[in-house]
């Protein structure tokens, strides 16, 4: 439960996302954070290599 409190708060409160006037570059910037967020967690062991997929996943599907 904690890992999901700590994705959710990490690629959902992005206050970058709010600063940012172009549309298309705020998803681009999101995707971008997103992912690299998601990487720093797996590498430091928050999540594992199937949690980190499954995320990879649903981030690029959007």
């Amino acid at each position: 439960m904690k890992k999901i409190l700590i994705i959710f708060l990490i690629l959902f409160s992005n206050p970058q996302l709010l600063a940012n006037d172009n549309q298309d570059l705020k998803a681009t910037t999101s995707i971008s954070d997103q992912l690299k967020t998601l990487q720093n967690l797996y590498k430091s062991g928050e999540l594992s290599g199937y949690e980190y997929e499954k995320e990879k996943k649903r981030i690029l599907n959007k």
